[in-house]
Order: C-alpha cells, then sequence, then structure tokens
C-alpha cells in the first residue's frame, strides 16, 4: 500500500473537518464573491457529508488491505479498529448538527476526537508498512 493511497482518504477527511470546524464560512464567502450565495446550504450537506463518507470508506479500505497484509486477518490488526471508530466518531460529527439542532457542539468534539483517532490509525499503519519494508530489505541483503 503507498502512502499517496492512503493520504488521499486523510486530506479528504481532514478538508471535510476544517469545513465543518470553521473553514466552511470561508469557503461559502468566496462561493458569495462569485454569486453563488446559496453554496454555503449545499456544500454542507451535499458536499461534505459524501465526502466525509467516501474519504472514511477510502481509509477503511486501505487500512483493511494493510490489515491482510502484515495481521493475516483484518480483525486483527487493531489500526484497522481504531481507524474505524474514528471514523465513524467523525462521520457522525459532520452529520449530527444538519440531524438535531443544537448539538454542534457535540459535532465538534465527535469530529476532533475521530479525526484524531483516524489519523493516529493511519500514521500507526504507515509505520507498520515502513517496518516491514524495512526488515524485507535488511533480510535481502544479508542473504546476499
Amino acid at each position: 500500500m503507498s502512502f499517496g493511497r492512503q493520504s488521499f482518504g486523510l486530506v479528504g477527511s481532514l478538508f471535510v473537518s476544517a469545513c465543518c470546524l470553521g473553514a466552511g464560512p470561508i469557503l461559502a464567502a468566496l462561493a458569495a464573491a462569485f454569486g453563488f450565495s446559496a453554496f454555503h446550504s449545499v456544500l454542507n450537506i451535499y458536499v461534505l457529508a459524501p465526502l466525509m463518507t467516501v474519504s472514511v470508506l477510502w481509509i477503511m479500505w486501505n487500512l483493511s488491505i494493510q490489515g491482510r497484509a502484515l495481521a493475516g486477518a483484518v480483525s486483527r490488526y487493531a489500526p484497522f479498529w481504531i481507524g474505524l471508530v474514528g471514523g465513524a466518531l467523525a462521520w457522525v460529527g459532520v452529520i449530527l448538527p444538519h440531524v438535531l439542532m443544537g448539538t454542534r457542539p457535540t459535532g465538534t468534539a465527535l469530529i476532533i476526537v475521530g479525526m484524531a483517532l483516524l489519523v493516529g490509525a493511519s500514521v500507526w499503519s504507515l509505520i507498520d508498512q515502513r517496518r516491514r519494508y524495512s526488515k524485507a530489505n535488511s533480510s535481502v541483503h544479508s542473504n546476499v
């Protein structure tokens, strides 16, 4: 699994999180400057929610591939489960304020905790991958 493929999902989910945590109004202001003032409400639910869903699913797919490669099964790979919990929390944090009024502080907390878990699981996975690659290279060089 490549760093680029895994970081693609992280960038998407971090973008969505940043929008939900305060960057959304900046994008809405830019859209209004170009005559798209209704873009803010469209951005929130019709763009950010699907983008968050796709990003989290992309990360989970990559973590499942990594789990099968390193642990033999996804069910035995801790970063997958940590990422799954983090992705679910962040996703609920994005969606919750649009479903229940007055839940923005809860949604913000869920996004922060969820993204911390998701990023931590991805970094852990990349470190595992790097460790495996280094071990494979050292065994190849020692056999030559």
